[in-house]
């Protein structure tokens, strides 16, 4: 299996390395360490359980060596029985033995004492009743000691340690929680490291197709470069598949240009004006078409960058214009805005819906509205209209709604096609629906980036 190590290696050099170079085989390594995780941590956490333990099994071995011992010391001279109980004393039971004297009546067992106590001699009648007396050695330690009293009147003491752990279910839990925990986040890491050249093709897939050519780097697995390099070339396809079709389109415009000039040069010695008006309109109109779909094309691969202006003083502006050539257009809105938009391209924009709406609608009502999260920008027109079928398919490029829309008026079946997709570029969104006292109102939806500069807003009516 090589490795990203192996790309770099000289010529004729094949480096071997344990990380693999496809998909599979890298999520096939994560599952497999995350198997090892597991064992390794069980393991630890088995053995450390182990030593806290405490069940019946190991109650009932308590007793039972319990009685084996006093059963020895009471079969043992008195004089070697301190002796033997020390010889007797191991780590988990240490024992003492002590010679008959009067002592005070043994002091009752707490409950969960008594419960140990019955435990311990559940298999062993030598344990059974007031013979056996346990009690804490301190508070907050796990040790039980106790006295064991002989028929001879003798007493065994013994200390046993850890007697009160809490159970191993317990533990057992909070030690998965904690290993599931630590192998969850591992393998988080593990598969967020794989998925990491996944994303990164994701974004330059989103953006194939808008004019941000990026290549992306070819690395990761074998599936993943393999994507990539792939994507790159369709992202070059497609640039020179738009670069031709636009050059091509330039030279047709270049080339219709210099016959359209001719036409309009000789219908210029025509006798007939009315003949004459004609063809002047019918080249004015040829130019026009050319000059749109050229606008349109060229918009594909616009190098305007977005930066920060007064989009206020733009709608001011463009509305100011209109007026001045006799068009019936306000605005309404703050006098100030900064938003970081591609001015040239939103200019062109705001102008071409003011230009349906005038053209349309006889008249255009601007207003812009600063909202929390977003810019809203409308221009209302008092027109016709559009039915609601065609509201959506008016966005296309070249399409035209006949009987609202026709070229006496300007229109190429363009103009909205560039307002929605330049709208988009800008992350925002375009939307148009008729108006409930009639007229048409379109809609730009901006995402909200700047502020405005003090003042109060211009109204409607100061035109």
């Amino acid at each position: 299996m090589a490795g990203p190590a192996s790309q770099n290696a000289p010529p004729g050099v094949r480096r071997i390395t344990l990380w693999p170079r496809g998909l599979v085989g890298r999520v096939t390594v994560v599952l497999l360490a995350a198997v090892a995780l597991v064992f390794i941590g069980s393991s630890v956490f088995y053995e450390e359980a182990e030593t806290y333990t405490v069940d019946d099994a190991q109650l009932d071995q308590i007793g039972e060596r319990l009685t084996i011992d006093a059963r020895v010391l009471l079969a043992t001279p008195v004089s070697q029985r301190p002796i033997l109980a020390t010889m007797l004393s191991t780590g988990d039971l240490t024992l003492d033995w002590s010679a008959p004297e009067p002592v005070a009546p043994p002091r009752a067992e707490p409950p969960a004492l008594r419960d140990l106590h019955g435990r311990l001699a559940a298999n062993h009648d030598f344990l059974r009743g007031p013979a056996l007396n346990l009690a804490p050695t301190k508070i907050g330690t796990a040790d039980i000691r106790g006295i064991l009293r002989l028929p001879d009147g003798s007493r065994i003491g013994f200390v046993a340690p850890d007697i009160l752990q809490p159970h191993h279910t317990t533990r057992g839990v909070a030690s998965a929680a904690v290993l599931a925990g630590a192998v969850l986040m591992a393998a988080a890491m593990l598969v967020h490291t794989l998925s990491m050249p996944l994303r990164a093709l994701a974004d330059v897939a989103d953006g194939v197709g808008s004019g941000q050519w990026i290549p992306v780097e070819e690395k990761g697995p074998r599936e993943v470069r393999y994507l990539a390099r792939a994507i790159n070339a369709m992202q070059d396809r497609i640039r020179r598949l738009i670069a031709d079709r636009t050059e091509a389109l330039a030279a047709v415009s270049h080339d219709l240009r210099t016959p359209l000039a001719r036409l309009r040069l000789r219908a210029g010695f025509l006798d007939d004006p009315e003949v004459q008006g004609a063809i002047e309109s019918d080249v004015a109109e040829m130019e026009a078409m050319v000059g749109g779909v050229l606008a349109y094309l060229s918009g594909e691969n616009d190098p305007e960058s977005a930066r920060p202006v007064d989009l206020a003083s733009i709608l001011m502006t463009l509305a100011d214009d209109a007026a001045d050539q006799g068009r019936d257009v306000s605005y309404d809105g703050p006098p100030q805005w900064q938003a970081r938009v591609r001015p040239l391209a939103m200019k062109r924009v705001f102008g071409n819906l003011i230009d349906n709406a005038v053209n349309y609608g006889r008249r255009a009502r601007i207003r812009l509205s600063v909202e929390p999260r977003q810019l809203r920008i409308r221009i209302d027109d008092d027109g016709p209209g559009l039915p609601e079928a065609e509201l959506t398919r008016v966005l296309t490029p070249f399409y035209r709604v006949e009987g609202s829309r026709s070229r006496a008026t300007g229109g190429l079946g363009l103009g909205l096609a560039i307002v929605n997709r330049e709208v988009a570029r800008e992350g925002g969104q375009f939307v148009l629906s008729n108006r409930t006292g009639g007229g048409l109102r379109a809609e730009i939806l901006l995402p909200r980036t700047g502020h405005g500069v003090g003042g109060a807003g211009r109204s409607a009516i100061d035109r």
